[in-house]
């Protein structure tokens, strides 16, 4: 956690034009064409991006905010105000050095924004190459004091990253559900396509991990006291493709990033079948003493996501 708020601090010591061109280099590595925008006219955001990826690719705007404290959500409120009135933009991301509340995150749930916390952002610049930012925090940097002497900042947990691989042309979607034993907690726990982020935030589907097919965010210390169980879901998109299977679903594997500077867990998968649409991957499982565990559950669903879904006790409108 040290080491955190002086990686931490250190963003917070770039001055604000650093701080916008360091996000900039950041979306770049991530594949974007980027665009600062001038101060005198930003209208509320630092900077533009062009997301070229052909499925989940578009106009990104982007907001920064170098804060020690949970950002209010009102900030959330006010760029998804500016989103509405871009009309060019077709997504937003508000980056920040210290956290969201929950009611953030409930606030941007169906709604195209991304929020970053600071932890996130460390792992982001770490896994995308932009490692030299904190070379100071390794042995600690001149000018940030002692261990006791750090300055207050709201260091959210770094969460997990699940990263889906598989090869082959086909798309597929990944979804979480959050559960107490084999029973989802609520329809808003299911995450998925159409419902990005749980309401506290603690399980969030995100883009833009380097060659991922799909990525989940878990901060497992966050879930709900009462969840034991987080069960991953593969599925094929019937929805715009209605004769799409898990045939195509080849070499599958589920990498777990625990954490910037922890060796990643692999785990390989069974491939998918054609007489599927959907396929259970695998569940966590909280133990007693509060530490999680993965096993590979593998399990086919001709019915598709909405057969996974019913399984866990949630109800779904078949319309």
């Amino acid at each position: 956690m040290a080491k955190r708020v002086r990686e931490l601090q250190l963003l917070m010591e770039l001055d604000p034009v650093e701080f916008e061109q360091l996000i900039a280099r950041l979306m770049e590595a991530m594949g974007m064409k980027v665009e600062l925008t001038a101060r005198s006219r930003d209208g509320g955001v630092d900077v533009r991006g062009i997301d070229t990826d052909p499925f989940r690719g578009g106009n990104v705007i982007v907001q920064v905010k170098r804060y020690r404290d949970t950002v209010t959500p009102s900030a959330v409120r006010d760029l998804y105000g500016t989103l509405q009135h871009d009309q060019a933009a077709t997504k937003a991301v508000l980056v920040t050095t210290s956290r969201f509340g929950p009611s953030s995150h409930q606030f941007v749930t169906g709604k195209p924004i991304t929020l970053i916390n600071g932890a996130e952002l460390v792992g982001l610049l770490k896994h995308h190459g932009l490692n030299e930012v904190f070379a100071a925090a390794r042995y600690g940097a001149a000018g940030l004091g002692d261990e006791d002497d750090l300055p207050g900042i709201e260091v959210a947990a770094e969460p997990a990253r699940l990263l889906l691989h598989w090869t082959g042309e086909e798309e597929y979607d990944i979804a979480a559900l959050v559960c107490r034993g084999n029973r989802a907690l609520s329809d808003e726990h299911l995450v998925f396509y159409n419902n990005g982020s749980t309401p506290d935030g603690s399980v969030r589907l995100v883009t833009g991990y380097g060659d991922a097919n799909a990525c989940l965010m878990v901060d497992f210390d966050a879930l709900p006291a009462d969840a034991d169980r987080l069960v991953v879901i593969a599925a094929a998109d019937v929805e715009n493709h209605p004769a799409a299977t898990m045939a195509g679903f080849a070499g599958p594997a589920l990498i777990l990033e625990a954490g910037a500077d922890q060796d990643p867990a692999v785990v390989h998968l069974a491939d998918g079948a054609a007489a599927n649409t959907a396929m259970r991957l695998g569940r966590f499982d909280r133990d007693a003493a509060g530490d999680w565990d993965f096993t590979p559950a593998l399990a086919g669903y001709p019915g598709g996501l909405h057969q996974a879904v019913v399984a866990y006790g949630l109800e779904v409108d078949e319309a």
